[in-house]
């Protein structure tokens, strides 16, 4: 019997773990990604992100599975009001407006924020299993990441 419920017990947790050492828990990494994002953003990605966006949208509008969170990628403006890429996880989306909460790397209240779908250049939806769906950008620069270190 406790063979049993260890079994089950690896089964349940494993695809938690796959992603873990992928780096797919949680939207840190994402944050990570965008403060270190260039300037210039990658073509590709981009227009499949954007085509995908209307998906996500009644995705998320039509209720999400237990767990699953979306987080989006945004143009936004910082304090001084320089252009900024901001990762928000999203709590309301009535087109077309979208709210939620910023969320950065600092310890401490996400702050909220109201943004037009207009300025959504990304989409990630993350399942507790640490599965994710879109993360268009994010994926194109893990990948690139991953070259540049195998070329060192």
């Amino acid at each position: 019997m406790r063979v049993l419920r260890f079994l089950m017990l690896v089964i349940c947790l494993y695809p938690v773990w796959a992603a873990a050492q992928l780096g797919l828990v949680g939207p840190e990494q994402l944050v990570r990604q965008v403060a270190r994002a260039p300037a210039l953003l990658p073509a590709l990605p981009l227009k499949e992100a954007r085509r995908t966006l209307d998906t996500a949208r009644r995705q998320f509008q039509r209720g999400l599975p237990t767990g699953a969170q979306l987080y989006v990628v945004a143009r936004g403006l910082n304090e001084a009001a320089t252009p900024e890429l901001l990762v928000v996880r999203v709590l309301s989306w009535r087109s077309p407006q979208l709210s939620g909460h910023i969320i950065s790397t600092t310890p401490g209240t996400p702050a909220p924020i109201e943004l037009p779908e207009g300025q959504v250049l990304d989409w990630l939806v993350l399942h507790p299993d640490g599965r994710e769906e879109g993360n268009y950008l994010g994926k194109y620069w893990d990948l690139e990441e991953r070259l540049t270190e195998e070329e060192d």
